[in-house]
């Protein structure tokens, strides 16, 4: 699981991330493209080729534009539903290396309180042995944040809430001091199931405190 911008010499980040059944976790190193084809080899189980070749290349183009993106951003996996067994459809969890901008060496401790003290939805704890933050940018969460705007039919359904939660933790015993970002995001869609989401959040919460890290390549969902 190494990242795509690696210092010379430095190790991959390897962890364990157990989000539970329902996930699919595509590398974003050279096992790209093979976790992608796996993947949609499950999406189109028992459809015909022909049938299958266009949304095949519909859904390979967005997942490679994911990849690439991710790539760019210090990107070492992302987590998308298994179709049929995923919590939501539109919800990817991203695992991210993070180097952190200073002349000297920083304290762990001492940049989590900085990041708390800068974010007022930011907590602060312990996962997997080091100090960590975890910052809720979902729209409508922290104590400034405006109420959601009601339908214009009041029973009908209420616009959808995007959640952004991620997860920042210093590597356990790095030699280049970098940090690990673990970040859900999505929403539940048009008409979705905010419970649903809410359900997924409270799993993603649970799977990173029970974060650990490992000494090489590990199954990690």
């Amino acid at each position: 699981m190494s990242t795509h911008r690696q210092t010379a010499d430095s190790k991959p980040i390897t962890y364990r991330l157990d989000l539970g059944e329902g996930w699919t976790r595509i590398r974003l190193d050279e096992h790209a493209e093979a976790d992608v084809n796996a993947f949609l080899d499950t999406v189109f189980g028992g459809v015909p080729a022909d049938a299958a070749e266009a949304g095949r290349g519909l859904i390979a183009g967005r997942l490679t534009t994911q990849i690439i993106a991710g790539r760019a951003k210090g990107g070492i996996d992302f987590y998308i539903p298994t179709p049929g067994g995923g919590p939501v459809p539109a919800l990817t969890v991203m695992a991210s290396e993070v180097k952190i901008p200073s002349a000297a060496v920083p304290e762990p401790a001492d940049v989590v309180a900085r990041v708390a003290a800068s974010n007022p939805t930011a907590r602060t704890g312990v996962i997997a042995g080091m100090p960590a933050v975890r910052i809720d940018r979902s729209v409508g969460a922290g104590p400034d944040a405006e109420p959601a705007e009601e339908s214009e039919d009041e029973e009908g359904p209420q616009a959808p809430r995007p959640r952004h939660i991620e997860y920042v933790v210093p590597v356990a015993g790095d030699p280049d001091h970098r940090w690990l970002s673990i970040a859900l995001t999505g929403q539940a869609g048009p008409g979705g199931d905010e419970a649903k989401v809410d359900a997924a959040v409270s799993r993603f919460d649970q799977a990173v405190s029970e974060l650990a890290w490992t000494d090489g390549e590990e199954p990690t969902a």
